[in-house]
């Protein structure tokens, strides 16, 4: 395979997805020799525009798992913004090491109607956005190690080819339902409209949750007010230096301790060559 550019695409609130999918595009870079090109469309202003790729493109495309599938609120931005002419993808999924369901096979789906080609694609275990106590250090240096392998066999399998059949990867086609989080009783979580919280004893008023929220929700006139939807990214809370925000719905906290009281136990990454 002829390849002229490469690019490394994600919609990353947290972090943990840029940082697996540039990893694996900068390997890809290195090995075939070309600067790596950097979509990030984690800001909904970044959504906006539509990119076109090229037969002769790699793009490496990242996004994060949420409840067993793509995010629901971005799903559409992916599915109008970017358009390929048989390019070649490597779909790549971060999940916080409870399940990557059917995200992966959904992000093949969704792009391969848009003109992409999945030549090989992995889910790569990340630290959970909800709690540190799930994927805690991840990607670590054993994923690095089977992330630099995967890589290298892909490399391989690219010089060596042009024509590549159809790639199968784990999960439902057509795709399942979204998880239905549960709380630690076992019955549905259901807080979908829990919204974080702002102490204003610690708020500086910096702007910094305004400025990562991928949605746009947080007033940009009080920081402490998320006038629109909420998509439990954590991108405020995890990016506020002052440590100022926080979840308090009670059903979300419990589904948080369901998730650190079942899946603490190291989940695999998967790859597909």
């Amino acid at each position: 395979m002829d390849i002229n550019r490469i690019w490394a695409v994600y919609f990353s609130p947290t972090g943990g997805t840029k940082d697996i999918t540039m990893s694996v595009a900068a390997q890809l870079g290195e090995i075939f020799d070309k600067n790596v090109c950097e979509i990030d469309f984690t800001k909904r202003e970044q959504r906006q525009e539509v990119h076109c790729f090229e037969s002769s493109d790699l793009v490496v495309f990242g996004m994060p798992v949420y409840a067993g599938r793509i995010p629901n609120k971005i799903l559409p931005d992916i599915e109008n913004g970017f358009q390929g002419e048989n390019t070649g993808l490597i779909p790549i999924v971060a999940y916080g090491n409870r399940s990557f369901g059917d995200a992966l096979v959904e992000l093949q789906t969704v792009l391969g109607m848009r003109g992409f080609q999945a030549l090989a694609a992995a889910a790569v275990v990340s630290r959970h956005a909800f709690t540190p106590l799930l994927g805690t250090g991840r990607p670590d240096s054993d994923d690095r190690k089977e992330i630099a392998g995967f890589v290298l066999r892909l490399a391989e399998k690219l010089k060596n080819g042009s024509n590549f059949p159809e790639l199968y990867v784990a999960g439902n086609n057509p795709v399942g339902k979204y998880y239905t989080p549960l709380k630690e009783d076992g019955t549905p979580a259901k807080f979908l409209p829990a919204k974080p919280i702002t102490d204003t004893d610690k708020c500086t008023g910096c702007g910094i949750c305004a400025q990562v929220c991928p949605v746009s929700s947080i007033d940009q006139a009080d920081y402490s007010r998320v006038s629109g939807i909420c998509i439990k990214c954590h991108a405020c809370i995890r990016k506020c230096p002052a440590d100022a925000k926080s979840f308090t719905d009670e059903q979300f906290l419990s589904h948080v301790k369901m998730l650190e009281k079942n899946y603490k136990q190291r989940a695999d990454n998967f790859f597909f060559n």
